[in-house]
């Protein structure tokens, strides 16, 4: 049974580990963050950047151009800035959050939940991120397949493409064994090529500077946008992303981890965590662009295979070249991402001690399954269309159980006290509980219209999906609550029903112990016996 849960300090010969069984020893001798002070230094800056790049990964895989494609096609340039306000504001506060305690503690969110809360909450939440990580990893493994699909001109189908992704996922992880800067370089490298394939599309579409100015500054919610944005939010906050950040950035502590070098730290993830999600929201922003500009108000269903077929007919052949590449670079990058999350969430809120490349197989077979058979029932992918931009919202449903757990663990003294005090100010607390509350209240409104739109009328199915809701209510509200402190204040009351049982078990028995002796003394062939009383 594990004990600790981190990402060994990083040097050139690292590797990531989501199986440490010691106590975090918040570095090895030679770290390059042991050196680390209040002062601010560049070097000492670009020494500790690379966990951002792992991170930003959730901000720009397939399911994100799922969403960005809806919200272009559907809105137009309306919701650039619920996308600008998604990613910057919201993103960068629950990532640095998440960096945070990563940082201070040594451990990651999943570690910390799973060492404190109740077993039972932990198996719950378990549950309802490997569903987010599974919904994730079809969309990661499908688009990178219809990636394949596109570059091939359709001799590589969906499911060969995702046998082929999920391979060249387990060659490319190889590589965290020669240190984790070569696997940073590489994800910098695919973000690149992303960005860069984004890029010429936007400026070779002829986007209008005026459009892209309102749809930032200047907040609309047009009719029908709901989905979309839902979609969205589900889409660029990722659950799963929360934990794993946790768990990347603990590799960064400095050793010894004295509250100066902890702050300057600090200081440092602060800016990488909103350069590279700067990036991300620019990378979105300009796949929104370019299809608000070609497909809005042409009420067509467009998917991410259709995209490029669209784009070529609307822009040219070049454009689905580019838009292939980046799909593939996205769907790449997120795969290898994802597979090391569900090492971290596994072991740490299940405490289970499991061999790292075991851990990585059982991953990667967990989500290929299900991805394989999505990409043989929707071999025509317009089914897939649809199924991609419902995952995204089943993303925002799940979050929930990623940021109220992160927003008890990151404000707690008793978790980030020690070597200082670094919990999480009022002011942020408070925000990050209102944008919670916020997200369950718009999951909320979806949820209803969602049954009002999709399931038939009736009774039965009132009924079923109002039970559904108020259970999924009342999970967020015990977690929101606090495990820990529900158990204590449970506890009593469970100890006086257990007396209560313990007496009503013993009554019974003895009431059936008198029912049994009055049966066998019956004569059953004399009817008038029947009525006699036996002692």
């Amino acid at each position: 049974m594990a004990t600790a849960d981190q990402i060994p300090a990083k040097d050139s010969s690292s590797e990531i580990d989501v199986n440490r069984t010691s106590e975090p020893d918040c570095g090895s001798s030679d770290s390059p963050s042991q050196s680390l002070d209040h002062s601010w230094s560049w070097r000492q800056f670009a020494t500790f950047c690379g966990s951002g790049l792992l991170m930003v990964a959730a901000f720009l895989d397939p399911g994100n151009l799922e969403a960005d494609i809806q919200v272009g096609a559907k809105t137009g340039f309306a919701l650039l800035w619920w996308v600008a306000l998604v990613t910057l504001i919201c993103g960068t506060s629950f990532q640095c959050l998440s960096g945070r305690l990563g940082l201070v503690t040594g451990k990651d969110l999943a570690r910390h939940c799973g060492e404190r809360w109740p077993r039972v909450t932990c198996w719950f939440l378990w549950v309802m991120l490997e569903l987010a990580i599974v919904a994730v990893d079809i969309q990661e493994t499908i688009g990178s397949a219809q990636a394949l699909f596109m570059l091939s001109n359709g001799q590589i189908p969906l499911w060969a493409g995702c046998i082929i992704v999920s391979f060249s996922a387990f060659i490319l992880l190889m590589l965290e064994r020669f240190g984790t800067r070569l696997l940073e370089a590489l994800f910098g490298s695919i973000i690149a090529l992303m960005g860069v394939s984004m890029a010429v599309n936007f400026f070779r579409s002829g986007v209008p500077a005026k459009e892209v100015a309102l749809g930032l500054f200047r907040p609309t919610l047009p009719a029908g946008s709901i989905g979309p944005a839902v979609g969205t939010l589900g889409a660029l906050v990722m659950p799963y992303n929360l934990f794993f950040h946790s768990a990347v950035v603990g590799s960064r502590r400095p050793n010894p981890p004295t509250p100066g070098s902890l702050r300057g730290v600090l200081r440092y993830l602060r800016l990488e965590t909103v350069m590279v999600l700067l990036l991300a929201f620019l990378i979105n922003m300009c796949v929104i662009c370019v299809f608000a500009q070609g497909f809005y108000g042409t009420d067509q269903e467009i998917g991410l295979l259709a995209a490029g077929d669209l784009l070529a007919d609307k822009f040219g052949q070049e454009f689905k070249v580019f838009w292939a590449v980046g799909l593939l670079a996205s769907g790449q990058v997120s795969t290898i991402a994802l597979t090391y999350a569900g090492q971290v969430v596994m072991s740490g809120l299940l405490m289970i001690d499991v061999k790292s490349w075991l851990r990585m197989i059982g991953t990667r077979l967990f989500a290929l399954v299900p991805a394989l058979t999505v990409a043989l029932v929707s071999q025509t992918n317009n089914s897939f269309d649809r199924l991609n931009q419902m995952l995204n919202v089943v993303q925002s449903v799940l979050l929930p159980f990623a940021i109220i757990p992160l927003i008890h663990m990151a404000g707690n003294r008793e978790v980030m006290g020690p070597p200082g005090a670094f919990a999480t100010a009022c002011w942020l607390n408070s925000f990050c509980s209102m944008v919670a509350v916020a997200l369950a209240a718009i999951n909320g409104y979806f949820l209803v219209t969602f049954r009002q739109e999709n399931l038939p009328d009736g009774t039965g199915v009132m009924v079923g999906w109002g039970f559904l809701m108020a259970a999924y209510y009342c999970a967020i509200a015990c977690i929101a609550i606090g495990p820990e402190r529900l158990d204590l204040w449970t506890t009593p009351y469970l100890h006086r029903a257990r007396g209560s049982v313990k007496k009503a078990s013993c009554a019974t028995v003895r009431v059936a112990g008198g029912v049994a002796v009055w049966v066998k003394g019956i004569n059953w062939r004399d009817p008038e016996s029947l009525l006699e009383v036996h002692i």
